[in-house]
């Protein structure tokens, strides 16, 4: 499975932030995804299940505002997903990554040649981007999870 998350991110590589966006890009349509939305629509691509086997995708949520609630978003995280040590992330793994001082950003690890890399929209590149789990993005790291 951790294969075809990754590859499943990937696929999302280059679709358009948008706040609340849940479109993935096209060759007809630049699509539209915050990060939030991106775990969702792999989770749907991949039909992911809860723990009790309930779709991930189901419990979507789009009425957060640009500075969501980080405790409902760590506590929802935490009741859907298998949270990890940092210390032993690996590809596929999500992570929850402090973003303008509070736990509200969410990525998807992947491997990059030798090293860790992430996946996530990124609004300040304007689209879903991957690149190095550098010591900057590291350092961001509040949570880590596994599906």
């Amino acid at each position: 499975m951790t294969h075809a998350i990754v590859t499943a991110a990937r696929s999302w590589l280059g679709t358009r932030f948008h706040h609340q966006g849940r479109i993935k890009q096209t060759a007809t349509h630049k699509g539209g995804v915050d990060c939030l939305g991106l775990l969702t629509g792999i989770a749907h691509e991949l039909d992911l299940r809860s723990g009790d086997g309930t779709p991930l995708a189901a419990f979507d949520e789009t009425d957060y505002p640009h500075q969501p609630d980080v405790i409902r978003l760590k506590t929802r995280l935490n009741a859907l997903l298998n949270a990890i040590a940092i210390t032993d992330i690996q590809p596929a793994d999500i992570l929850l990554l402090n973003v303008d001082g509070s736990a509200q950003h969410l990525a998807i690890v992947t491997d990059l040649g030798d090293e860790l890399g992430i996946i996530h929209a990124y609004a300040p590149a304007r689209q879903v981007v991957e690149h190095h789990l550098d010591s900057y993005w590291n350092a961001a790291i509040s949570a880590a999870f596994r599906i």
